[in-house]
């Protein structure tokens, strides 16, 4: 997994590299300008000998994300590549580690032209004759912007992103705030090598719709050091593989686990279908639904897989089920609960029942959707059954909200941290769907997904979800595992149908359709 850092911590580790590890700032700021003039051969096809026939645009600022742009300057000059530095402001105005490059890059005969107001955007002589073979690297305020973008600063970011050129932002896309913000303009990339480790503002909304591809410049510390304490993770998909259940080639289905699923209602049998069956795609060996009587005769025709257990209702689930649901324990390894069973008075009691049974049994519990809406008022119940078995919850925003009481909005501005405190606050795994989905640990760790697309953004499609979490705890996978995997390869069933569907006519039950094939993806089968 690759670690992700705040702004806060990425300036930490710079420290730290340079007081306790003895790699001064200015060596770090070489070998990142030296990893974006290397990443440039890989990006676009340039062979090394190619180089004389492009041009570079380097925009610098007068801090260290221009240093780094002077550096990458120097080593595309001595490629023999045609380089111009677009510096706002003036030469003298350069301290520290920035002005050191910037004199070794003009020692060396590169060409600077400074911009000093707005006017000097149609005075200078910034394009090359050969606008075709031209590229723009965006050096200009890196993780250093506070606040508004205004003067020669919005002028350039607006001349970068009218110039219709291919343009690699250093670090983060100048406009790019902590926590996914952006100010009020922001260049447009289309690739961002981010030095070090991934700053988590480019993985979040609205701040990825301008990052483009990302790369990691090797700044040249000392990784595993720094990893090693870090608490927030992107999933990546060796992790996947390594996670992965094994099939045992002479198994039965005894061996690949049983689960209980507790879901649907009058109108809500789309929800028990989608549950049940992702279970079983994911790779569990028997799935048991307990739904109400009343649809039972519509999830016969849907589902034949499954064992169907038809449970009394009467405008709620009743308490003579749980007799029903007594004769089930001995016979399963994960409790699922909550698609679309509705929030009555009755079904908040039966939730409550079932989830202290599964206590005493040591079932281990995940919990979805109309399950959570009937804890948002029996939250601290949930902090007594995670001390004695594992707990997964998989809300969205508006569910979390319901249990936290603070407003969805507010969760997506903050959910690596919201989903960290739930988490270790609770004792639960907490998978907290959206863009991206995040997963929290009761030990503080966040593992953010990187897999998924606007399609999943449509009913039933957490039905699903919480049928593979499921039919992966089902296979005795951890339940950090469990998480990590179930929403991986859920978000990329979404990414592959791509290839032959759109993001609008995408629905759920087309996850089943491109599993198949996301698996072999993982597996490299």
């Amino acid at each position: 997994m690759k670690r992700i850092v705040s702004q806060k911590e990425m300036s930490e580790i710079d420290k730290i590299s340079a007081e306790k590890l003895n790699i001064p700032t200015i060596i770090l700021m070489e070998n990142a300008g030296r990893s974006v003039a290397e990443y440039l051969k890989e990006i676009f096809g340039i062979r090394e000998k190619d180089f004389s026939n492009k041009n570079f645009l380097i925009f610098c600022g007068k801090g260290n994300n221009g240093g780094d742009g002077f550096v990458s300057a120097r080593f595309l000059l001595n490629k023999k590549a045609k380089v111009k530095v677009i510096l706002l402001g003036k030469f003298e105005e350069l301290k520290g580690d920035a002005k050191i490059n910037a004199e070794r890059y003009k020692n060396m005969g590169g060409e600077i032209i400074e911009i000093i107001k707005e006017e000097d955007f149609s005075s200078a002589n910034i394009f090359f004759r050969n606008k075709r073979e031209t590229y723009i690297i965006d050096a200009i305020f890196g993780t250093g912007v506070k606040g508004e973008i205004e003067g020669i600063y919005k002028k350039a970011i607006e001349f970068i992103n009218q110039s219709g050129l291919k343009v690699i932002a250093i670090d983060v896309p100048s406009g790019v705030m902590e926590d996914g913000k952006v100010a009020n303009i922001c260049v447009k990339a289309d690739f961002t090598i981010t030095m070090g480790f991934i700053k988590r503002s480019l993985l979040l909304p609205p701040a990825r719709d301008y990052v483009g591809k990302i790369l990691i410049g090797d700044i040249g510390t000392f990784y595993e050091y720094f990893n090693n304490q870090g608490n927030t993770f992107l999933i990546e998909e060796e992790d996947v593989r390594d996670f992965f259940p094994k099939r045992l080639s002479w198994g039965h289905k005894g061996t690949f686990g049983s689960c209980l699923i507790i879901a649907g209602s009058r109108g809500y049998s789309g929800a028990a279908f989608l549950a049940s069956v992702g279970a079983l795609k994911i790779g569990s060996g028997l799935v048991y639904l307990a739904t109400p009587k009343i649809i039972i005769d519509v999830i016969e025709t849907k589902l034949t897989e499954v064992v169907k257990i038809p449970l009394n209702w009467e405008e709620g689930f009743t308490l003579d089920n749980l007799d029903k649901i007594n004769e089930l324990w001995p016979k399963i390894d994960v409790l699922a609960i909550g698609p679309g069973i509705g929030t009555n008075e009755k079904t908040k009691l039966f939730v409550k029942k079932i989830l202290t049974a599964a206590e005493e049994r040591k079932i281990p519990v995940v919990i979805d959707a109309d399950g959570i809406n009937c804890l948002s008022e029996e939250i601290d119940l949930l902090k007594g059954l995670a001390k004695n078995i594992p707990i997964i919850l998989t809300p969205h925003p508006g569910e979390l909200s319901r249990l936290i009481k603070i407003l969805p909005e507010k969760i997506n501005e903050s959910r690596i941290e919201i989903a960290r405190s739930f988490s270790q606050e609770k004792g639960v795994y907490l998978v907290l769907k959206g863009s991206p989905t995040v997963i929290g640990t009761p030990q503080g760790m966040v593992y953010i997904n990187p897999t998924g697309n606007s399609g999943l953004a449509s009913g039933g499609s957490g039905d699903v979800l919480t049928g593979f979490i499921a039919g992966l705890l089902a296979q005795k996978l951890a339940p950090e595992k469990a998480a990590i995997v179930g929403v991986y390869l859920h978000g990329l069933s979404a990414d592959l149908a791509l290839e032959n569907q759109t993001e609008y006519d995408f629905i759920a039950s087309d996850i089943f359709v491109h599993l198949p094939k996301a698996i072999k993806k993982i597996l490299n089968a």
